[in-house]
């Protein structure tokens, strides 16, 4: 195997990975009935908000879901590019996924649309693309920001 094709084979496998993370929420597809449920869609973030288990674990287990799968998602985007550029892609892509999966959801019995969801997926997934980009620059040892560089080269500790 050469490394571009091994390069290859990682970046479908990350890719398909990515897919199933993405898809996995849908599931099971057997509470699709085909016509909407418009009055069970919470619009309001954290209405009914209460320090319940069930509460804390849908918000919990949703941003967690969402964080791997931007920590993942950065990897397989462009790594040379800028960190707020990359960090926006994460959060666009998973609004687009969230909404996508939540709209699903109206068509579903004994499934609850929520902007709670979305929202909670998305600040997953930022956090997640954010801790990806901080791994990557310290694994790269990259300058800290409170450290300077002369104009011989020397470094500097502000």
């Amino acid at each position: 195997m050469t490394l571009w094709t091994g390069l290859k084979l990682k970046s479908g496998i990350l890719w398909f990975v990515l897919a199933v993370l993405a898809i996995a929420p849908l599931l099971p597809f057997s509470n699709f009935v085909g016509h909407p449920h418009w009055d069970y869609v919470r619009w309001v973030p954290f209405q009914d908000f209460a320090l319940s288990r069930n509460i804390l674990k849908d918000i919990v287990g949703n941003t967690l879901w969402f964080m791997m799968f931007g920590y993942l998602l950065h990897y397989q985007l462009n790594e040379d590019s800028r960190t707020l550029r990359t960090i926006a892609t994460i959060i666009a892509i998973t609004g687009g996924i969230s909404l996508s999966t939540e709209f699903f959801q109206v068509f579903c019995h004994n499934r609850t649309a929520s902007i709670t969801d979305v929202i909670c997926n998305v600040l997953g997934a930022g956090l997640g693309g954010y801790l990806a980009e901080k791994q990557r620059a310290n694994s790269y040892g990259t300058i800290p920001s409170d450290v300077g560089m002369e104009g011989n080269g020397s470094k500097t500790i502000h």
